[in-house]
């Protein structure tokens, strides 16, 4: 026990911050904490690393059966039953534009909330939780192309990776959610799904 701590206290000794004592804590000394910090989850889409705000994932799911919605985008899986809710489910990958990969059994939806609705997006695989400073995000490349690059909020690297964070309001841009061939008919994102 004695050498886990050593370890502990050599590691932190090398980091460069300053390592607080006991005799620094007998003397009234507080670690300041950052409220600014902000916790993501990373998810893996397509062989691409992409983040939401943790607050933004009500849950996580194994991928379950929907049914499809006629005249919708090919992105819009269809409609699934979570707890008694029905709600669109998305399959990200489309959505983003990108060649969708084979449905493993790492495939999770994402259950996430906006603008009091509740939205499923099916991910290849949920990585990690990670805490972000708002000074290690960066803002998307305006080099990225068309509507791609507005499902973009920020970039971050990570170690050898680099974390994409979305934009939640626009990948779930409800009026994206109809065919363009339909689009003259309102689609209606209600607590009862797509009306």
């Amino acid at each position: 026990m004695a050498r886990d701590s050593n370890d502990l206290w050599n590691a932190l000794a090398r980091s460069g911050e300053a390592v607080a004592t006991e005799e620094d804590y007998e003397h009234g000394y507080k670690r300041e904490v950052r409220g600014d910090l902000r916790q993501y989850v990373a998810f893996r889409v397509s062989g691409e690393s992409y983040g939401l705000s943790i607050d933004q994932i009500s849950e996580i799911s194994k991928v379950f059966e929907t049914t499809p919605v006629p005249r919708t985008a090919d992105f819009v899986i269809g409609i699934g039953n979570v707890r008694g809710r029905v709600i669109p489910i998305l399959d990200l990958a489309l959505r983003l534009r990108l060649e969708p990969a084979p449905r493993g059994r790492d495939a999770r939806v994402l259950i996430v909330h906006h603008d009091d609705e509740l939205y499923g997006m099916v991910v290849d695989e949920v990585l990690y939780v990670v805490t972000i400073a708002p000074e290690e995000l960066e803002d998307a490349p305006g080099a990225i192309p068309g509507a791609r690059g507005e499902y973009i909020k920020a970039l971050t690297r990570l170690e050898d990776d680099i974390l994409i964070v979305l934009e939640l309001s626009t990948v779930l841009q409800t009026r994206d959610f109809v065919r363009a061939e339909h689009r003259g008919r309102t689609l209606k994102v209600t607590k009862g799904g797509l009306a």
